[in-house]
């Protein structure tokens, strides 16, 4: 990489915030009307959400609380704090990223591979597979805890991915649950994990994959040196993801049966040992669509997968957080997914009239990549140093917004989303 390796903070600003006001200021009252506030309890959830943990609805607002208070207290000795805490203006290299253009805005080929989120400069799925998509999206519908329609069942929206989605994902649903139009059927879980890498993800959940997936995962997870033991999660256990992600959805009051349709955004962290384009990509393709069969053996009405690929990855220069250009090229691997599934693949297969079924169907939902400062053709999206955390690397409360706007525009406005997310 040409950008340099930028030192980060290990501690948060807001839990440095904190610590200081503790010290000056004592305990922590946001109103005379409110209990006090817990520093240690602060301290904590501060912590969890910089690693990109899921808080309860009562955490968040909890946080929301300490946050508030600190911000008050600091703007009566040094002025106000932007939303989000201050931003470090790093000055960071461009060299390799300032050329790249949004695979949305393509004209000309990068590294050999042609433009359009579907290929041949299309940004809309083919024919075919709009027509597929429609039909899978009209058996989305109310069910309940054993998998029959129910006019008071439940539909399980869940995401899957790493600590920026997770992150992205808390704002998304807090905005869709306090949208009117959003219908109350609609149950949405955060199942993504801080840490948690693609290839995490598809090894936890290999033992419902053939034995040379399984090898070829364990080889990969040694090569990027993924932890397989001792993760120190709640979990409690090696394999955490899916267990996580079980334990939520059984929280939110879903079952099994009830899953039905999920956003997944993915990545793999540290990639450059997997290789230059297209080797890191190819890698994210094998692993996301084995994390797409290892949902549907746990999940058997998911029937549709919308999916993202990562951010503008500039800012930090971190390996550990897919720097550019590994973060715009993660999109080709999406598309290729894509790509794969149209053209019959049997391993993604979602059609039981076509042999046995193996994967949900999947397609584009927003393409979240802009280059940096530069407003893309297509909306004029822009990911600045005012999108991301003092860590230049997780997305801040201006960047979760931009997602949120996106998701929830795909969920509200695309003609299968809307059959079954909308209020009738």
């Amino acid at each position: 990489m040409v950008c340099p390796q930028l030192r980060t903070r290990s501690i948060p600003f807001v839990t440095l915030a904190l610590a200081a006001l503790l010290v000056s200021c004592g305990p922590l009252r946001a109103a005379e009307s409110e209990p006090p506030i817990d520093a240690m309890r602060g301290r904590e959830l501060m912590q969890r959400s910089a690693r990109g943990e899921a808080l309860t609805a009562e955490e968040s607002a909890y946080l929301e609380r300490v946050k508030r208070e600190i911000r008050r207290r600091a703007a009566g000795k040094k002025g106000p704090i932007p939303p989000g805490g201050p931003q470090r203006q790093v000055v960071v290299s461009t060299n390799d990223w300032s050329a790249l253009v949004p695979i949305t805005d393509m004209t000309a080929p990068y590294k050999g591979e042609d433009g359009g989120l579907y290929g041949a400069g299309g940004n809309t799925p083919p024919e075919a597979h709009r027509v597929a998509y429609l039909k899978e999206s009209e058996k989305i519908r109310p069910l309940d805890v054993g998998g029959r329609a129910s006019g008071d069942g439940k539909i399980g929206l869940i995401t899957i991915g790493f600590s920026n989605p997770s992150i992205e994902s808390e704002d998304f649903k807090r905005a869709a649950d306090a949208d009117a139009q959003k219908s109350p059927h609609v149950i949405i879980v955060n199942g993504c994990m801080g840490g948690r890498s693609a290839v995490m993800w598809a090894w936890d959940g290999a033992d419902v994959l053939p034995g040379a997936e399984r090898e070829r995962l364990d080889r990969e997870m040694d090569l990027l040196g993924m932890p397989k033991e001792n993760r120190r999660t709640a979990a409690g256990v090696a394999r955490d993801t899916w267990p996580t992600l079980a334990k939520r959805i059984e929280t939110a009051g879903l079952a099994p049966a009830q899953v039905q349709a999920c956003w997944l955004k993915h990545v793999e962290a540290n990639p450059k040992p997997l290789g230059e384009f297209p080797a890191h990509a190819r890698a994210l393709q094998a692993d996301i669509a084995a994390i797409l069969q290892i949902a549907r053996h746990h999940y058997p009405n998911l029937r549709v997968v919308v999916l993202s690929s990562r951010t503008f990855g500039g800012w930090s220069g971190r390996q550990s957080g897919s720097p550019e250009p590994y973060a715009y090229e993660s999109g080709f691997a999406t598309r290729w997914l894509v790509q794969a599934q149209i053209r019959g693949d049997a391993a993604l297969n979602f059609d039981p009239a076509r042999g046995e079924v193996k994967a949900p169907l999947v397609l584009w939902g927003p393409y979240l990549w802009a280059c940096g400062n530069s407003p893309r053709k297509l909306d004029g999206l822009t990911w600045t140093q005012n999108d991301v955390r003092s860590d230049q690397l997780h997305p801040n409360e201006n960047g979760c917004k931009k997602t949120t706007t996106l998701l929830l525009n795909f969920f509200m406005s695309d003609a299968g989303a809307r059959k079954w997310f909308v209020k009738p």
